[in-house]
């Protein structure tokens, strides 16, 4: 009895055990699913060659749809810095946001660094965005003050742009200007021939705001000169007082009715030095019988004056919004692989009134 108890229990585990085996099958494997492969990231091209002989207006190398497409996918964390000579002209003003937004727009981080005019703050200015590894880094400053930091900047691979200049050329910059010769022939031809219309026949004196820190301003306030005395050789020439910004275009200007409180012609290398000029001479009760005032850039409150009929005739537009556009859209052709010329020409017009 015993035994057949026991053959009974030895069958039931048995059966329990089968069944268990039957509940739980071993595990099968099936095909394994291929990972999906991260996209390639996009790479630039090994960039274009600056064409050392090569010249053209700005207007005719924009950044094609395909270059600036390339360009905003690969701009993400990359620097452009911005040297500015000053920020308290509405030129350089125009000059150096233009130029950041167009920079920020294609993806860039855009800073602008402001060297208060000083050379030396202009030179660190530099090389701190060489420091922090800048992709791009665009300045108004001279081969004199930067030329060496330039040079070893470009052959570090950073695309340097150069504007309202040319003499960095030989470092290995883009250069981005207005003709500086041309636009102080422009603005001394306009003055001269409105000299000539206004007070034919007479001798008709005249000052000129400049500022010879800049051997490229000394160019320019020559060339107005000699336009000036060309169109109008009745014109003399008084003298030369340092203006540019407002504060020394008032203070020059003053100084220079005290010594010559005739003069009927007021030039200068920009309209930021004018415009203070022309308050020195609204100040001293003058009208616009009295005297015409020409500048350069046509800073949209010289255009004001021009456009109401005030002592304020004349400015040749240089463009500073268009220049900074441009120069970052140069810099960026040549990131993309393309070749840029060595000069790229801002157009430029006389502006005298609407």
């Amino acid at each position: 009895m015993r035994r057949t108890w026991l053959s009974m229990a030895a069958a039931t585990a048995l059966l329990v055990g089968a069944c268990s085996a039957a509940a739980s099958p071993t595990p099968t494997t099936g095909p394994t699913a291929e990972p999906t492969p991260s996209p390639s990231p996009i790479a630039l091209p090994a960039p274009g060659n600056i064409l050392k002989t090569g010249k053209v207006v700005g207007s005719e190398i924009p950044l094609s749809a395909a270059q600036e497409a390339l360009i905003k996918a690969t701009s993400k964390g990359k620097l452009v810095g911005i040297v500015a000579t000053t920020m308290t002209t509405e030129y350089h003003k125009l000059l150096n946001e233009s130029a950041q937004k167009r920079a920020q727009d294609l993806g860039y981080t855009a800073e602008i660094c402001d060297s208060q005019i000083d050379t030396a703050k202009a030179l660190q200015c530099f090389e701190g965005f060489v420091s922090k590894g800048a992709t791009i880094i665009m300045t108004s400053s001279s081969a004199e003050t930067l030329g060496a930091a330039v040079k070893e900047a470009t052959g570090k691979g950073i695309v340097v742009v150069q504007v309202t200049g040319t003499d960095l050329g030989d470092a290995g910059a883009i250069t981005l200007s207005v003709d500086n010769i041309s636009i102080g022939l422009s603005e001394g031809k306009g003055a001269g021939e409105y000299a000539a219309k206004t007070w034919p026949d007479q001798a008709v004196e005249a000052i000129i705001l400049d500022y010879p820190d800049f051997a490229s301003l000394i160019d320019r306030a020559d060339a107005i000169e000699r336009a000036m005395l060309a169109a109008n050789p009745k014109i003399v020439v008084d003298g030369r007082f340092k203006g540019g910004t407002a504060d020394l275009g008032v203070a020059n200007t003053e100084i220079a009715l005290q010594k010559y409180p005739n003069f009927k012609i007021l030039v200068g290398i920009n309209d930021g030095g004018d415009l203070g000029g022309y308050q020195a001479l609204v100040t001293a009760g003058k009208g616009p019988a009295d005297v015409a005032v020409f500048g350069i850039d046509c800073d949209p409150q010289a255009v004001a004056l021009i456009d109401q009929g005030t002592m304020y005739k004349g400015c040749v537009d240089t463009n500073p919004s268009g220049t900074g556009e441009l120069a970052i859209n140069a810099a960026n052709r040549l990131l993309a692989g393309a070749d840029v010329p060595g000069f790229v020409e801002v157009p430029v017009t006389v502006y005298a009134g609407k």
